[in-house]
């Protein structure tokens, strides 16, 4: 059975910090990100170059000074579940400036002021080629209580392919010092599905990676986005991609693999020891609210007197965001300093949740996400549409909770657009 988290069953609300500069852009990667200039022409900086280079306490300045206005324009708000700092790269940020924004967020939230992972999930998503044994303590003295890494693969052939910066075994190395400093919860990231690769490499690099003791592991399908290098190769067809079938057979041999040593499979792309669930990125599938901060981060929120949500993305560029919330602080920072907004309705709450929430093996309480946002789920054609689901086997129905069976998993995208 899945674990349940406060996520499950309270209204909470999460905080995403993003940390936008990085050593190089990944090819597949479509998260706002700044590749920070070299001061050796042909490769990447070093991160040591890197951050001889950043505004660490500047950018720190700015985020407080962000989180300040939108606090207080937002009033009381429920309890503090998560804190995600995300990139870009994280780990290029100096500890210390990193952990006075994650100090100011938890007073401001009346959290304790170290809590523990159970209390309040704090990430830190880290690329090996900043992380090292020294980086890790001092990322533990300011408080944080999880580590994200990013392995992505443990071949040379891939790692070049995926533009990766780091060795077969600086990925490893990473994940092991992490778990050697003691930090109370790691995960690693993985892709699978790369050209070239077949089923039984897939599962060989997600055995080694949990082997080393971590205690969440997300194994990703190689996905193709419009708006990154990889886009523009496969649109002009210079791009290897690996058959659909291998990558499906990838997807159940992973599966497999993973949960034979320990590590639930419970959400599509996600395997946790029990109790170790992401609970930020829970909050984000149930379509719990969620305060964005820093450079082109996304928030969703509902503002005082207002029956729907707001969704905003801040300004992309960050020497534009530092100076829109140091030098010129907006008044009304929901309306202004940002790159775009829109309202959220609850019915369109209602459609995003099932999209994301039905990623979990548990599913989500149709019944209850209504009550929340003030709406009807069951209309009559969905309750129509779950019927004819239940009968072809791709729905479950518990109650007012819905959930698509595990063997149905790869075909959730074409279940869930059916509910919609």
């Amino acid at each position: 059975m899945p674990t349940t988290t406060p996520a499950d069953n309270a209204e909470s609300i999460g905080v995403y910090v993003h940390f936008p500069w990085c050593l190089a852009k990944c090819p597949y990667c479509d998260f706002l990100s700044v590749a920070v200039p070299s001061p050796v022409p042909g490769r990447a900086p070093t991160a040591s170059e890197a951050r001889a280079s950043l505004e660490h306490e500047r950018y720190a300045d700015a985020v407080i000074a962000e989180a300040t206005l939108r606090l207080g324009h937002l009033g009381p708000q429920a309890p503090l579940r998560s804190v995600f700092f995300g990139g870009g790269t994280p780990s290029l940020w100096h500890p210390q400036a990193l952990g006075r924004v994650l100090k100011w967020i938890l007073a401001a939230f009346g959290a304790p002021n170290r809590p523990t992972a159970e209390q309040i999930e704090i990430t830190v998503e880290c690329n090996p080629t900043s992380l090292d044994h020294g980086h890790i303590e001092a990322l533990l003295e300011q408080g944080v209580n999880r580590l994200s890494i990013g392995v992505q693969s443990l071949s040379a052939q891939r790692l070049e392919f995926l533009g990766r910066l780091h060795d077969e075994q600086g990925g490893l190395a990473a994940v092991r010092a992490a778990l050697e400093v003691g930090v109370p919860r790691v995960s690693a990231d993985l892709i699978y599905g790369v050209y070239d690769q077949g089923p039984e490499q897939a599962v060989r690099e997600v055995e080694t990676v949990a082997a080393t003791g971590v205690s969440h592991l997300s194994a990703y399908a190689l996905t193709i986005e419009p708006n990154t290098k990889f886009g523009a190769q496969a649109k002009a067809g210079r791009l290897p991609l690996l058959d659909d079938s291998l990558i499906a057979a990838s997807f159940s041999a992973v599966s497999a693999a993973l949960q034979n040593v320990g590590l639930a499979h419970y959400e599509i792309s996600n395997f946790a020891r029990p109790g170790h669930e992401s609970r930020h990125n829970r909050g984000y599938w149930l379509g719990e609210d969620y305060l964005g901060l820093g450079t082109g981060a996304f928030g969703t929120v509902r503002l005082p007197g207002e029956s729907a949500r707001l969704r905003y993305k801040n300004l992309l560029v960050p020497e534009r965001y530092v100076r829109a919330f140091l030098d010129e602080p907006p008044s009304r920072p929901f309306e202004e300093s940002l790159a775009e907004s829109e309202w959220i309705d609850g019915p369109t709450s209602i459609q995003e949740a099932l999209l994301l929430g039905l990623r979990l093996e548990g599913g989500l309480d149709l019944g209850e996400l209504g009550r929340r946002h003030g709406v009807e789920p069951w209309t009559k054609e969905r309750s129509r549409t779950v019927e004819r689901l239940i009968r072809a086997g791709k729905l479950r129905r518990d109650g007012e909770r819905l959930s698509i069976p595990r063997e149905q998993w790869l075909f959730a995208d074409g279940i869930v657009r059916d509910l919609l």
